[in-house]
């Protein structure tokens, strides 16, 4: 029985530690969208793309899908600007495409707004 209660009390020691890791920052959403998930340099990245509404015009988020303790803002930055320059590329099928707006939020959303040309 002393065996089993270690265990249980390490678990939830872990789930506990986990909850308060996952409150320490606020992931973005983009309403109307689904989640596509890629990976780079061996992190696993969230992409969201709506259009705006007006023609060839969209709204794209990239959020980090892997916890990261103490992150490298402009690495992180720099990730997640490859990752917006493939879906662009997809998203304006071989078309130039020119990023109106980007930029990183709470070390961890990247929002870019990007018109195809």
């Amino acid at each position: 029985m002393k065996v089993r209660s270690r265990g249980f009390g390490r678990l939830a020691a872990m789930a506990v530690c986990g909850l308060a890791l996952s409150g320490c920052y606020q992931v973005g959403t983009l309403e109307g969208t689904q989640v596509e998930r890629v990976k780079v340099e061996g992190r696993v990245f969230e992409v969201r793309i709506a259009p705006t509404g007006t023609p060839d015009e969209y709204r794209m988020l990239v959020i980090r899908g892997t916890m990261v303790i103490n992150p490298d803002s402009e690495l992180e930055m720099i990730r997640a600007r490859e990752v917006s320059r493939r879906f662009m590329q997809q998203t304006c099928k071989g078309r130039d495409y020119e990023e109106i707006l980007a930029g990183l939020q709470a070390d961890i959303n990247y929002r870019v707004l990007f018109r195809c040309r």
